[in-house]
């Protein structure tokens, strides 16, 4: 595949200015972070491509197939994770021109929880910043339920920063 391989620090950086300590994990085709300004919806994450492409059909097709069902693996683990009622994925980019997919759990205390998170006042969707100690709570959360379902789906997961040799690309 050609293309510059993207970094999981400057993708967490582009997408919402986080950084290193909303690192989550690193699977074959992309990273997955915290999002630094929507932690409202605790386990608001996000799922980005390692490889450069503005649209998912850029990329070459055996890799979309195994990129969405890690998306979908990482969906899940939010869900589980953190007891969501209801899973909202988005495909963005239009800040940052680069495949990441937006992973929102939704809950029952939401203030609109039949409308799209668009919909409720961005004030009120940017609120909540995690201190340090519940942050890592939140991260430990998600680590061990995608290491479980990794694990399930004989999937490779890491969770270092930093590309690892031998991590599939």
């Amino acid at each position: 595949m050609s293309g510059t391989l993207i970094s999981a620090k400057e993708a967490m950086k582009r997408i919402d200015g986080a950084d290193e300590r909303h690192f989550v994990a690193q699977l074959g085709t992309g990273y997955v972070s915290l999002s630094k300004n929507r932690q409202y919806f605790r386990g608001y994450s996000f799922f980005t491509s390692k490889f450069p492409a503005k649209e998912l059909h850029e990329l070459p097709n055996d890799f979309v197939a195994r990129h969405l069902v890690e998306m979908s693996i990482v969906t899940e683990a939010v869900q589980t994770s953190f007891n969501a009622r209801k899973m909202n994925v988005a495909l963005f980019g239009n800040n940052f021109p680069h495949v990441h997919w937006n992973i929102i759990p939704r809950y029952g205390t939401d203030p609109l929880p039949e409308d799209a998170i668009w919909s409720i006042d961005r004030e009120i969707v940017e609120s909540v910043h995690p201190s340090d100690e519940d942050l890592s709570s939140i991260r430990d959360q998600l680590k061990l339920g995608i290491r479980r379902l990794a694990n399930r789906h004989e999937i490779e997961v890491s969770f270092e920063c930093e590309p690892r040799p031998g991590m599939p690309s």
